[in-house]
């Protein structure tokens, strides 16, 4: 037989309702278990399921980098899906092309790559909607070799880089650009400084390339007589990406004349240089 007790209003006389132990208890489907918040630690993928969020204000998930190491959101029609916010944090700083992601179906909704990085979602207007986040994106390379000399007039891309740190992925060694991640829009904040190589004059300036545009260059006419000019400087900004749109480093020399070739300094990580970092927004 079921019992059925209908109430609006339960109240006691202590400071507790007490239900008994061997009983559960149930508030529209979702089961109420103790505690508001649901704290799971995960290393292997995980598909967050109803037992995670039912009866749940908050369930978070910290979970260790594989390549990549998913974490997939429910569906909002789960039950207590959308009454619960959920937190992933990454517990270990990746290596190599390791990464912890978030999967809201089969599309990606959050990387991360350090400890502490992270993602807060809850349900809004039906769909899943990023209430908060931190992601590590931060690339620091130097060039590997001082230059041999840019020709008179000469625009001439930067090649040849050593690493210092790279988290996220984002260098292409191969094409020697940082490449915006696949499917994320944001923002490169950019340091890029062009040393004098000794025993040189110092005619060439930086050149910063968005998506094959010039976004900063530190000058603008070049030396027609032989006084020369000032190159050696260094360029920082911040400047709006969309997906796969890359960044590129170049140097142009400041003399259209005669005067023979310059170049640029190397092989230390304070001589020629970049550090760049991205941050996504949604």
């Amino acid at each position: 037989m079921v019992a059925t007790l209908s109430l609006d209003t339960i109240t006691s006389s202590g400071s507790n309702i007490t239900v008994d132990a061997t009983k559960t208890f149930t508030v529209n489907g979702s089961l109420l278990s103790a505690g508001s918040t649901n704290i799971l630690y995960k290393t292997t993928d995980h598909p967050i399921v109803e037992a995670d969020v039912s009866g749940k204000s908050e369930l978070i998930v910290t979970t260790t980098p594989a390549s990549p190491r998913d974490i997939t959101l429910p569906l909002v029609s789960v039950t207590g899906a959308d009454t619960c916010i959920i937190t992933v944090v990454v517990s270990l700083d990746a290596t190599g092309t390791q990464s912890v992601r978030v999967m809201n179906g089969a599309s990606e909704a959050w990387t991360g790559y350090q400890n502490g990085d992270f993602v807060k979602f809850c349900v809004s207007n039906g769909v899943w909607q990023v209430l908060d986040h931190k992601e590590t994106y931060y690339s620091y390379f130097y060039v590997t070799a001082a230059s041999t000399g840019v020709a008179p007039a000469a625009l001439t891309k930067l090649t040849g880089w050593t690493e210092v740190t790279d988290i996220g992925n984002a260098w292409d060694n191969a094409n020697n650009k940082i490449v915006t991640p696949t499917g994320m829009n944001g923002y490169w904040t950019i340091y890029f400084l062009l040393t004098k190589s000794v025993g040189t004059e110092n005619d060439v300036t930086p050149q910063l390339y968005l998506d094959g545009v010039i976004v900063s260059q530190s000058c603008l006419v070049q030396d027609t007589v032989g006084a020369g000019m000032a190159g050696s400087v260094g360029l920082s900004g911040q400047y709006y990406a969309t997906s796969t749109q890359d960044v590129e480093f170049y140097a142009q020399s400041q003399r259209n004349n005669a005067y023979g070739y310059h170049s640029w300094g190397g092989a230390v990580k304070g001589a020629t240089h970049f550090v760049a970092r991205f941050n996504r927004v949604y």
